[in-house]
């Protein structure tokens, strides 16, 4: 199984919006890919990491809290990638994830709007 998250340099998941680095780790084999988080060079700051996931090939999605807003969850259902959440701060090697809720999502949309807001 593959799954993609954000992380900042020490490898602790972040929040879509603010890592550093986009990952992809395999169950079997560990990390597999790291990238500079595309993210940080766009307006559309969490769709940009949920197609990005997508197009590396991900099952799964370890979303830190307040990353899946709807445009994200909208991309990664589509694609039937799993979506996970976590609690951003937590070493790579040691995550422990819920279902994403409709509750998370509505949550990580309002953060994503108040965070376009705050950039202006």
């Amino acid at each position: 199984m593959i799954m993609c998250t954000t992380v900042n340099d020490d490898y602790r998941v972040e929040v879509f919006s603010r890592a550093t680095k986009l990952v992809l780790v395999d169950t079997s084999r560990g990390v597999i890919h790291v990238e500079d988080n595309p993210a940080l060079q766009s307006a559309n700051k969490r769709p940009t990491v949920a197609r990005r996931c997508v197009e590396l090939g991900a099952d799964v999605v370890i979303a830190p809290h307040g990353s899946v807003c709807y445009p994200s969850y909208r991309i990664l259902k589509q694609h039937n990638v799993k979506i996970y959440v976590t609690e951003p701060g937590l070493d790579l090697s040691s995550i422990s994830a819920i279902p994403l809720s409709r509750w998370e999502v509505f949550y990580s949309s309002i953060i994503a709007v108040l965070e376009r807001l705050s950039e202006r």
